[in-house]
């Protein structure tokens, strides 16, 4: 039989899901008590919860729950387990999926160290109680939502990323972050010498009177075909795009479906504050977004429509949500599709969140693409897959709750190590997560681990004329493009590109992260009085990048290399500023080379340098930070 998932969902009869969806059904006729309505930033006024405290919470799932179902699975499939990492990769490995970056040598050594049972889950806590938590995700949710591409000069993406970040950082439940996404009103900037698309991270947050949530709509304004899509796809794992143009062949969605769906996004308002007098410095004006149901298409979609030909037929179609419900009253229809968007019984909105967040964790979700839900693509332990998206809703849709139970999981504590063939044969893809999924670092996490490993904000900070954050927003507008490794495709290796394997090879930043200019912490291992040879340096290098001791070999062998070194010949560090090529003609879609926010910083260390032994410690350091093992989450 075809996998449904919206008969399925229904269809579940567990006593924890039915007293959910009466919890839901309650307050969807009126409760006699119900939480204040609450302002989010910007003004918005999101939907009020429901308080009914006579009715106990139902206990929520565990790891071990998981893992039963999983080893379930297993056994039916006949799989052959990988066995489990060790304490040192594991802690590299939740480093990098919960916060983004590699844990200080520190950390690591505190935790190898540490004899109690309990230090994994206590690791975890620490984690996700870090700042490092929202900053992290308010970078990978940024990227979902907004892209690489913010040159709309009405999209405030700094402000966006403030909105993301203050929801993040106050444990926002995921219900409603999204409400406050899709129902989003008021005005999108500050303007002025406070708007900063380029380089604001959102650790300022919005900025007073303004939603930073707008500036999605906004991204959208002339296309609320493709704000559908992107809303359908990212906060329900929909792929209904498809069916801007014609019935789905395959899938049960028609072109009346897509049209109903974007026109609930195409009764809102977005006009200039002030008459449009007010100007962001060369950037475009700031704009207020007014959701007020207008009973109608918005005027400017009518208009528009006379050139785009599938906008007349959107503008034409009564708003509905995926399953037919329609939106057109109440209190406005952006509203009302956010709310039945984050129902309890939404048989899409939880299983593509926990299905985008397993993905994440452990390589590859339930169902690949992890925005990809549909009959035809059938998930994996689906009966794990269910338990875990009704324990969400459960949980009141707490993200950290969903990231406790995944990270606490056996499978996520498997070791990458390859099967036998009888395995191979039973699951060559490892889509079962009996072993753990090797995928490469995102340009996010790569820079942050190579800052953190090498203290490049510490170089950057003592030339006293460079800003670490610029210099950030600027190393990721010239490499961002070369990292673009679809994490979420359905590969059985993940090799990364070459152009990434090539950039880290001749890239400025490691290079000079890999130095010994002043304030680098490779500058200040050497500058420390020790009778103890070599060995402990190499030590805290392997600590500082890998995240673990090194092996007897490697420090015999690093030993050998450094008393070689000083009778080498000096040899300059790879630089993309040593040698450019030649003038030849552009591609013609070439993405433009940005310039080097490092120059000279290179050049400038190999001038200093003391001795061919530092210039051998530079090489050592160098070949950790280009190592596969460093460039990839294992």
């Amino acid at each position: 039989m075809e996998f449904d998932p919206l008969r399925v969902w229904r269809a579940r009869s567990s006593s924890r899901f039915l007293l959910v969806t009466a919890l839901a059904a309650t307050a969807s006729v009126g409760c006699d008590r119900t939480a204040p309505a609450r302002a989010a930033p910007g003004g918005v006024v999101a939907p009020p919860v429901p308080v009914i405290a006579a009715l106990p919470a139902p206990a929520l799932m565990t790891s071990a729950d998981a893992d039963a179902r999983l080893e379930a699975v297993w056994r039916q499939t006949g799989v052959t387990l990988s066995p489990p990492a060790d304490g040192a990769t594991w802690l590299r490995r939740v480093w990098i999926d919960a916060v983004g970056t590699i844990p200080p040598p520190e950390a690591v050594r505190a935790f190898l160290a540490d004899p109690q049972p309990d230090k994994r889950a206590r690791a975890v806590e620490g984690l996700l109680a870090s700042p490092r938590w929202a900053t992290h995700w308010t970078a990978y949710w940024d990227d979902v939502w907004m892209g690489r591409d913010k040159r709309r000069p009405d999209v405030d993406a700094g402000a966006f990323r403030g909105w993301l970040h203050d929801a993040l950082a106050r444990d926002e439940p995921w219900n409603r972050v999204a409400i406050e996404l899709i129902a989003a009103t008021g005005r999108n900037s500050a303007g002025g010498s406070k708007r900063d698309a380029e380089a604001n991270d959102g650790h300022d947050g919005a900025p007073a009177g303004v939603n930073g949530a707008v500036n999605w709509t906004l991204k959208y304004e002339e296309a609320p075909q493709d704000l559908a899509g992107a809303a359908s796809r990212t906060l329900l794992g929909v792929q209904i795009q498809c069916a801007q143009c014609h019935d789905h062949k395959t899938e049960k969605w028609t072109q009346r479906d897509f049209q109903s769906l974007a026109a609930a996004f195409a009764r809102t308002r977005a006009e200039p504050v002030d008459g449009g007098k007010s100007r962001t410095s060369s950037m475009g004006s700031v704009r207020r977004v007014d959701l007020t149901d207008l009973g109608r298409t918005a005027p400017r979609y009518a208009k528009l429509a006379v050139m785009a030909p599938d906008l007349e037929a959107i503008t034409r179609a009564k708003p509905a949500a995926l399953d037919g419900t329609e939106l057109g009253a109440g209190d406005g229809v952006r509203v009302a599709l956010a709310r039945w968007m984050t129902a309890p019984d939404n048989p899409w909105f939880a299983r593509a969140l926990v299905n985008r967040m397993w993905g994440h964790f452990l390589g590859r979700g339930f169902v690949n693409p992890v925005d990809d839900l549909r009959p035809s693509n059938p998930p994996v332990a689906p009966e794990l897959l269910d338990a875990l998206a009704e324990d969400f809703v459960a949980s009141g849709y707490d993200v950290k709750h969903l990231v406790r139970v995944i990270v606490g999981t056996a499978a996520y504590a498997r070791s990458a190590s390859r099967l036998d063939d009888a395995s191979a044969k039973a699951d060559p893809e490892a889509k079962l997560w009996e072993r753990f999924r090797v995928t490469p670092l995102g340009p996010d996490e790569l820079l942050d681990s190579v800052i953190a490993a090498t203290k490049l904000d510490g170089i950057v900070e003592a030339t006293g004329r460079l800003d670490l954050v610029e210099v950030r927003a600027r190393v990721r507008r010239r490499y961002g493009f070369l990292f673009d490794v679809d994490e979420e495709s359905d590969q059985s290796d993940y090799e990364g590109t070459v152009a990434q394997g090539l950039a880290m090879l001749d890239g400025s930043v490691v290079a000079t992260g890999a130095s010994t200019l002043p304030g680098s912490a490779l500058g200040e291992l050497l500058a420390r009085k020790s009778d103890a040879g070599d060995a402990p340096k190499i030590e805290e290098l392997y600590l500082r990048t890998l995240s673990r001791l090194p092996a007897p070999d490697e420090v015999d062998r690093w030993t050998q290399f450094l008393a070689a070194a000083v009778d080498a010949a000096p040899m300059p560090s790879p630089s993309l500023t040593a040698a450019q090529p030649s003038a030849a003609p552009a591609a013609k879609n070439a993405v433009p080379v940005q310039p080097d926010p490092l120059r000279g910083l290179e050049a400038r260390a190999a001038r200093q340098r003391a001795d061919a032994r530092a210039k051998g410690y530079e090489d050592l350091l160098w070949t950790l930070l280009n190592s596969s093992e460093f460039v990839f989450n294992h």
